[in-house]
């Protein structure tokens, strides 16, 4: 397992420095007269417009048109999405962007269970509206009972400012969350941790795939059962600002399920200002490459980590695996630190390209085209979580490989059933919606 981290580091360092083209463009004869866009009934063409990189004088491809089919198809908002050419002069096509769109304001009714455990139980509704106005912007107002209430309020624009590309998301939150800490658990009941948050953040996309972005937010964080050492305050309430700026680049095709691009993300946060008990920082970083081997086959790499520096830093920001981020093979278990490092590669291969059946029974057209593909995968993961005090020791990562089926689904949902064996051949079956990375 030693070489399987080391060939999955390569990657990471040796894809990093790489170019990350988009697909080449190579016939020089074919140009883009105009683009038509068709099917939009609420949403905006400039929506739309914005995802794409064909524009008037592009030469045209079928790799180029393929991809931008997948750009729009990522923004969630249709079932379909279809790219024609339509000849009007010699070596000049118009492109015709044909899509049905989906249900975009919708109640929605919530029954789940939290860190897959059956005990852990919630249930509650929202309302959504995923393309307020026909411009993509996002709100939510949602709220939950049951294992760990919440409540929620969001709201996204994302182009604030059409021609300069600035977008705002503005949020309130309240959680009760039951105490994950290993550390802070013994025999006794544990305890819950109740934070209240409000948010602003602001920032700018260059072109198709760069944005960088400023965040600013104040969060207050209270306990059932106070105890000392449970926070970093010792009057029983943990309140403090934070600060975080960050750098996105996404040439990624789909989001959901990703077959082509990279995706890389940086992001550095500063929690508390002036204050001597809270005041330590974070450093994120996430890099994906996905790399097409031959038709059908592609390779997918990511990389990943959270370090912390700076003072004591509190449970309820520790770093864990075992629960959103996951290592197959130890799906289960639960490791905590300050720090966290991971990799996965897997290889997918396509086995069924996804179709679109419309189903003109369904009451509402939103719902009347419905899509599904299958892949095959082999992977790989590792990862580490440790406190500053430790060393980091590739020893102690743990590890996991197998194989799974990939069921594209409709409404962007992926299912995967997968069976996955760790460092000691110890074997588990995975299920799960959603793709590993």
């Amino acid at each position: 397992m030693k070489t399987f981290l080391l060939i999955i580091f390569f990657f990471a360092a040796n894809n990093f420095l790489q170019s990350n083209n988009l697909p080449l463009q190579q016939n020089q004869d074919i140009l883009v007269d105009s683009v038509i866009i068709l099917g939009n009934n609420k949403t905006k063409s400039f929506v739309i417009l914005r995802e794409m990189t064909l524009r008037s004088g592009s030469v045209i491809t079928d790799e180029a048109i393929d991809y931008d089919k997948k750009r729009i198809y990522s923004l969630q908002l249709f079932n379909s999405v279809e790219i024609l050419k339509v000849e009007t002069t010699i070596h000049k096509y118009n492109l015709l962007v044909v899509v049905t769109e989906r249900w975009f304001l919708y109640p929605i009714p919530i029954l789940g269970i939290k860190d897959r455990d059956w005990k852990k139980i919630y249930y509650g509704a929202g309302i959504v509206d995923i393309n307020f106005r026909g411009r993509n912007e996002k709100i939510y107002a949602i709220g939950t009972l049951g294992y760990e209430p919440s409540l929620q309020l969001s709201y996204r624009n994302p182009q604030i400012d059409f021609w300069k590309d600035v977008f705002i998301n503005t949020s309130f939150g309240y959680f009760e969350n039951e105490n994950k800490s290993l550390s802070l658990q013994n025999d006794a009941a544990n305890f819950f941790q109740y934070h209240t948050s409000a948010s602003l953040s602001i920032g700018k996309r260059f072109q198709t795939s760069h944005t960088a972005w400023m965040h600013f937010g104040y969060e207050v964080v209270k306990l059932s059962d106070y105890q000392p050492g449970r926070l970093l305050n010792a009057w029983g309430k943990d309140a403090f600002p934070i600060f975080s700026t960050g750098y996105n680049y996404d040439t990624r095709d789909l989001n959901d399920y990703t077959l082509f691009g990279s995706y890389i993300n940086f992001s550095i946060s500063k929690f508390g200002l002036f204050e001597k008990n809270i005041n330590y920082w974070k450093y994120s970083f996430d890099y994906r490459r996905f790399i097409p081997l031959v038709p059908d086959v592609v390779l997918a790499f990511r990389s990943f980590g959270t370090f912390s520096s700076g003072g004591k830093l509190p449970s309820y920001k520790h770093v864990y695996f075992g629960y959103s981020e996951r290592i197959r093979g130890h799906y289960k278990n639960i490791y905590e630190g300050e720090n966290v490092l991971g990799s996965s590669a897997e290889l997918r291969i396509v086995l069924l390209q996804p179709q679109y059946f419309n189903l003109d029974f369904m009451p509402m057209p939103e719902f009347s085209v419905w899509k599904f593909g299958i892949a095959a995968a082999l992977f790989g993961d590792a990862g580490n979580v440790w406190y500053r005090k430790q060393p980091l020791a590739i020893g102690n990562f743990k590890k996991g490989y197998g194989a799974g089926l990939h069921f594209m689904l409709p409404y962007h949902f992926v299912f995967r059933a997968e069976y996955a064996i760790n460092e000691i051949r110890k074997g588990e079956f995975i299920f799960d919606i959603s793709a590993a990375f």
